[in-house]
């Protein structure tokens, strides 16, 4: 015989009267055997059990009713304690919430920079179909890189060639500013280039004025942002309007809204691309000038394209690029990436970060957490003690252990929620100074954001139980029986010793830090002030402009006459700019070398302060100097086969011309000069030729003498002008190419350097309040020894001793690590520091130093006390 379930008489029971309960019981099983006759067994069950919650639910709303009001009281009263306990040791609460509010500021900080640095490109629709394709080039001196720029072929024939590819765009960057006129409006542009039409679709560009589907398809046609519209045709419509651009006469075709801040990629405007370039050059397979982008369609499979892509090249470009000493492999880059992991391509025109950097602050913020996290346990746990009585006479009265464990957690969690709030208030205040160093604009609105404040109070909430919950579940543990017998356990070795491997763990993070730091801080400057084969300070550059290339000579004196203008050349091909990656090829065996080509003057390696090592300069009173001569760097020389770089002088090699293509340059090697370094410190030297070729000037550089600067441009723009009428003055220092370039590296020097600062005082804030109380629990000890004899010096290293015991341990633990972690970031780049012991040396003493003084100050004042008082107070 089927009967009603009898968890289900236990569970009415638990909620009603027990003579309710058995009325109510019974007629729900008359009810069930009358269901059974009619119905299956399972039906019945199911009705017995609607009828049971039917009955239950008035009573459960207020039984829950009362017991929630219960745990608010509770709730309600261990808040009430935690600020009276918080009020009454306003010392402690002070290192704890200061250490805590900034290490929360510290993170939210980072938390913020890293938010802004993901939401890149996050606006573009179909943002996981969107690739840019790069080149990973092989050349035959084994030499391996990385360029952001392809041939312009690539994209055409991947559309053509892949089914999966929906449409593609390029983009040809104008590196030089680019002249503008609109009436009496003359300005000089720059971020602009020639693009195919499709690229308002790739980068999703709302068109305010024409037609996405045409605009750039015709010659001699632009398209401008808005702020160029509003700067050449005010609050007017632009378009159909003119503007003169290289001397002719360009129809606007299209107005786009300004990029979005967070967009990779940042342009201003766009030329027609069969307007720029030939349909001859639109068909090469070498010429690695243009950033090109595909669009898959749905469901493409992307690593598979990828991986085809070798065999592509194989049978497009290679036979054309391994005679001229090299070749090449396309690759995909989705376009969300391309702002943190692109940073190792060449010639990238893209706002650029760092991966490195993102996973480099997220370790600042986890270990800055970690010891802010620890001094809490180490001060609660330190002062247990104290507060051994309360839990006893808790006990006692019936308190259970589970109960003091949520009273002192809720305790540490109203201070982490308290110092949440001031490190609010800290970070608003911190924003705007991080903006300046990281040249960023986070808004204090991305702070205020639901989401993110929502993220911040649980982060909050988390950090409070994380740090109080070993201290509750230590202090709730001891037995009323030792407590109120004056016998706490408190001081057990074990205990001690878990204190003390928590102060050694924190001073093993702080010195990972700062040697990290150091490293960071020191590498920086070795890029930034190592020799590369050049002096790079106190050169002005300018581009040749309107009638400078008319009689260059004059145009050289005419510039030069001025005392603070030492010496003067012009060229195309400077370190840090643009310059030929061209090809020469060995006279003798007829086998080409990939090499980088400058084209130069008489007097660029004196202006540039280049270092000849081997053979003669170049020389106006030889004129053969200007057709027949070449020059080469140590490393092209060693790329001709000669161990002795000396011993490639005279050697023939030939070079293609530029103005004749199908004629060649005969010449020999006149002259080696060092090596010369034109890109980042990162890169690995590349070999390099120099050669003089009118042809191709673009700049003519000045090395101007220290001082007099204003009076320099004063001269320098007056002669600009004696030139040009139309172009504006314009020119720029050469160090400032490497100052852009180590830009990434600088900002995270600094940004490292201010954490670590920071992470240094939450640990020895940490330290102190540690030293405090336990001088604090030895002042009798401290007095006895005073009056029996005991020099102040001899005390102060007595309470001091243990916590550079400490220190040393953590020195000694975090020298490996760091070496390690050190060795790993310094193998992104080509020239780099050596981890030397001074370095580590360095570390240790800095922070032995401010430790010392963190201990010495509190133990110092300690032996100063007063015995008798000490004595009494005991």
């Amino acid at each position: 015989m089927k009967r009603p379930p009898k968890y289900a008489e236990k569970l009415l029971s638990s909620f009603l009267r027990s003579d309710l309960a058995e009325e109510v019981q019974g007629d729900l099983e008359e009810k069930f055997y009358s269901t059974l006759k009619k119905r299956s067994a399972f039906r019945a069950k199911v009705n017995y059990w609607y009828q049971v919650f039917h009955y239950m639910r008035p009573f459960a709303i207020r039984k829950n009713k009362k017991i929630y009001s219960n745990q608010y009281d509770m709730f309600q009263n261990y808040f009430k304690i935690g600020i009276r306990n918080l009020l009454k040791n306003k010392f402690f609460s002070f290192i704890n919430i200061t250490g805590m509010a900034i290490s929360m500021a510290i993170v939210v900080i980072i938390y913020l920079y890293i938010q802004d640095e993901f939401s890149f490109d996050k606006h573009l629709d179909d943002l996981h179909l969107k690739y840019r394709v790069f080149n990973e080039h092989f050349s035959d001196d084994g030499n391996i890189r990385k360029g952001a720029m392809v041939p312009p072929m690539i994209g055409p024939a991947m559309a053509a060639e892949y089914p999966q590819v929906d449409f593609y765009t390029r983009f040809l960057n104008f590196n030089a500013a680019t002249l503008f006129e609109v009436g009496d409006k003359r300005f000089t542009e720059r971020d602009g280039g020639s693009a195919d039409g499709t690229i308002f679709r790739m980068f999703n560009l709302t068109l305010l004025e024409g037609d996405p589907n045409t605009a750039l398809s015709e010659p001699n046609s632009v398209a401008i942002n808005t702020a160029l519209k509003k700067k050449y045709f005010g609050d007017g419509p632009a378009l159909g309007k003119s503007i003169e651009i290289f001397d002719q006469h360009f129809k606007v075709v299209a107005v786009f809204e300004d990029f979005p801040e967070h967009s990779h990629f940042q342009r201003n405007y766009f030329l027609s691309m069969q307007t720029i370039v030939s349909e001859e050059r639109l068909k090469s397979w070498q010429w690695n000038q243009f950033h090109t982008y595909i669009k898959l369609k749905p469901a493409s499979d992307a690593e598979a394209l990828d991986a085809s892509l070798k065999d592509f090249a194989k049978r497009n470009a290679w036979p054309i690029t391994k005679p001229n000493g090299g070749y090449y492999i396309p690759h995909l880059m989705p376009v969300e990436k391309i702002h943190l992991h692109a940073y190792d391509q060449l010639w990238d025109i893209a706002v650029r970060g760092n991966a490195q950097t993102i996973y480099i602050l997220i370790g600042t913020a986890i270990f800055i957490l970690l010891i802010s996290v620890l001094n809490f346990i180490n001060l609660s746990t330190a002062r247990a003690i104290n507060r051994a009585k309360e839990v006893g006479v808790r006990k006692v009265v019936g308190a259970l252990r589970r109960q003091l464990i949520y009273q002192f957690t809720s305790e540490s969690v109203v201070i982490a929620l308290i110092a949440l709030v001031i490190a609010g208030f800290v970070t608003a205040i911190a924003l705007p100074y991080v903006n300046v160093i990281s040249e960023k604009n986070i808004s204090h609105a991305l702070f205020f954001n639901p989401g993110t404040l929502a993220i911040v109070l649980v982060f909050g909430i988390f950090l409070g139980i994380c740090a109080g919950l070993y201290p509750a579940v230590y202090i709730s543990a001891n037995k009323p029986s030792q407590i109120l017998s004056r016998r706490d356990s408190s001081g057990r070795p074990g205990k001690s010793l878990l204190r003390q491997g928590m102060v050694v763990f924190q001073f093993m993070l702080s010195f990972f830090l700062i040697i990290a730091s150091f490293v960071v801080s020191e590498q920086h400057a070795y890029m930034r002030d190592t020799d590369m084969g050049f002096e790079k300070e106190n050169i002005i550059v300018l581009p040749i402009r309107g009638e400078m290339n008319k009689n260059l000579e004059t145009t050289k004196h005419a510039f030069m006459s001025h005392p603070n203008i030492e010496s003067a050349s012009f060229g195309y091909g400077l370190p840090g700019e643009a310059f030929a990656g061209d090809g020469i090829m060995d006279k003798a065996t007829r086998r080409r070398w990939h090499i980088n080509m400058l084209t130069v003057d008489h007097d660029y390696i004196k202006t540039l302060g280049l270092n000849i090592i081997a053979g003669r300069d170049f020389s106006e009173d030889i004129p053969s100097d200007q057709h027949h001569a070449f020059i080469l760097s140590e490393s092209a020389a060693k790329m001709l086969g000669y161990t002795d770089p000396r011993q490639a002088l005279g050697h023939e090699i030939l070079w293609n011309r530029w103005d004749a293509p199908d004629s060649l340059k005969e010449g020999k090697v006149i002259g080696i000069v060092k090596d010369i370094q034109l890109n980042s410190m990162r890169e690995n030297i590349a070999p390099v030729a120099l050669q003089i070729f009118p042809f191709a000037y673009a700049t003519l550089s000045l090395r101007v003498k220290d001082g007099n600067l204003a009076s320099t441009l004063k001269h320098l723009e007056a002669q600009w002008k004696s030139f040009n009428t139309e172009w504006p003055f314009e020119y720029r220092f050469l160090d400032e190419n490497f100052d852009k370039m180590y830009k990434a590296e600088e900002k995270l020097s600094v940004l490292f350097q201010i954490f670590t600062g920071f992470t240094i005082f939450v640990a020895c804030l940490g330290l102190f309040g540690l030293v405090v109380y336990s001088t604090t629990q030895r002042y009798r000890e401290v007095s006895i020894r005073k009056v029996l004899g005991a020099t102040e010096r001899n005390l102060v290293l007595l309470l001091a001793k243990n916590y550079l015991l400490l220190i040393s341990i953590a020195f000694v633990i975090a020298i490996p690590l760091s070496y390690y972690a050190a060795t790993q970031w310094l193998l992104a780049f080509a020239f780099r520091i050596d981890l030397t012991p001074l370095l580590f040396i360095k570390a240790a003493f800095l922070i032995s130093i401010i430790a010392l003084l963190t201990v010495g100050i509190q133990s110092f004042k300690a032996t100063r006390s007063n015995p008798v008082e000490a004595l009494k107070e005991q």
